[in-house]
Formats: C-alpha cells, structure tokens, sequence
C-alpha cells in the first residue's frame, strides 16, 4: 500500500514523507517514524523545523554536494544531529540549478533534460562516490538505527533521494512493485515545486524545448527508475547482489536492518 498520509505537511518545503507501513515480502511492515525521505530543507521555518521535531526526527543526513550545502545550508533545529554523505561533487540532478544557467543547455533539444537524468541516474549505480555513500549510510543506520529516527534529503528529494530509498526499501524486502510505486509517488507531492520552476520559466519566455526538459528534471520517471534497475542488473547481478558487492550489506547486515526497522 502506498499511502497518501505518510506526507509531512511543512509550510517551506515539499515532498517530505514517511517510509512506515510498507509491507515486506515476508510479511512485516515497516515501522512508523523511523525512516523519512524529504526535499530541500534551506528555507524551514521555526515552525517548519518544529513540525519535524514533533514527528521525532532526530537526525538530518544531507545527500548533496559540498556546494549545494554551502550555498542553501539546511535549517534545522540544534537539537537534530546533522550527518553529510555527498552523493555527487555538484548537482548533476540540475534540481537547483537556475532557468538562467539551464537555458542554453535545455533550450535546443526537448528530450535533453530526459537525457540528462537517464546520465544522472546511470551515475548514481555506477559512480564510486555514490557507492560510498551508500555504504555509510547503511552503516549509521546499522550502528545507531535502533535509537534514531532518521530524515534523508536532497534538494529535490526525488533522485538521489530516491535511490537511497529504492536501496533501503529493497534492503528491508518490500516488494518491487511498491518500491516502484513510492518511487513514483515524488510527482505527486513535488506539483507546488514543479509549478514554481515552470513558471518562472513562462515568465522569461523560455521556449517549448526548454519548458520540456524543465519538466523531466523537476519529476521522476519509470524511465529513469528502470535505467538503474536495468544497470544493477546486467552490471552486478541484480539488487541483492548490488547490495552485497557494493554497498557491502552482509546477510546478517540486512538481517539486522530488518530487526530495526520492521515490526
């Protein structure tokens, strides 16, 4: 089941929302406030901050660059533990980038910024700073899992956000098809943000190759979903050899995993 409760409603952010509930293949769910996926956390007021504190979030890992940190560094509370993994050197989601600096880029060709995520994408199943970034998340979740409640970000929350989350739900042994299914669910809640950069881009008469693109960087796609699927599976032999060989998660490792965060 992929329910539409599990959002976080905060008044400067978006698509922040709750892996609990999920059903596993053997049967136990996922428990409840112990795992969030979110979006860009930079403008949360003390209000915002407050809503996630209440929810019980107790530790912020930042997913994006060194760059993306500096520029737009995460308001949070100073009661929230901050952890940094870095999945790539700058954003090659383009999920920050300006309509500006995008323009020559994505105003030639539509299927442009659809490629451009396909390339992203391949990078974050290939790439060894991804891979580690992986590993270290695993490994905090392993090591202080039991006593946290963990939020994960990007500035979009869709892409590398979602895959730390497509890892981390086939880790607990949800079923593919859900995996795929909250995958998805980001285009729902990502609609305010998606308006926003499209209407910036009418505003300065972008062109309709570049309102296209702009569209496939501001969403998730199956396509792109598949692209690193079909990667982990003729590269490394499927996910559970992908979780094996490069994130480095032992049997007992996901064993313990489960023990966490399953009821």
């Amino acid at each position: 089941m992929v329910a539409t409760n599990r959002h976080i409603e905060v008044a400067h952010s978006v698509n922040i929302r709750d892996l609990g509930g999920y059903s596993t293949v053997d049967g136990r769910k996922i428990k409840w406030r112990k795992l969030v996926r979110a979006g860009d956390l930079s403008e949360l007021s003390e209000d915002d901050q407050q809503t996630l504190l209440d929810y019980g979030i107790t530790v912020d890992v930042d997913l994006r660059s060194n760059a993306e940190r500096k520029q737009f560094p995460d308001q949070i509370p100073t009661q929230m533990k901050f952890l940094h993994l870095p999945l790539f050197d700058d954003d090659e989601t383009e999920s920050r980038t300006t309509n500006e600096r995008l323009q020559k880029a994505y105003s030639s060709n539509p299927h442009s910024g659809y490629l451009r995520m396909l390339y992203a994408y391949r990078r974050l199943v290939v790439n060894p700073q991804p891979q580690q970034a992986y590993q270290r998340f695993f490994s905090y979740l392993s090591t202080h899992g039991e006593n946290e409640t963990v939020l994960f970000h990007c500035s979009a929350g869709k892409d590398r956000t979602g895959m730390m989350t497509i890892l981390l739900l086939n880790v607990l042994g949800v079923p593919e098809e859900v995996i795929r299914a909250d995958y998805l669910l980001t285009n729902e809640f990502s609609v305010p943000r998606i308006n926003h950069r499209i209407a910036l881009a009418r505003k300065a008469h972008m062109n309709r190759s570049f309102m296209a693109s702009l569209r496939d960087l501001s969403s998730v796609s199956i396509d792109y979903y598949d692209q690193a699927m079909t990667l982990i599976n003729y590269e490394f032999g499927g996910i559970q050899g992908y979780l094996r060989d490069i994130v480095g998660l032992s049997d007992s490792d996901c064993e313990r995993l489960r023990n966490i965060y399953l009821e």
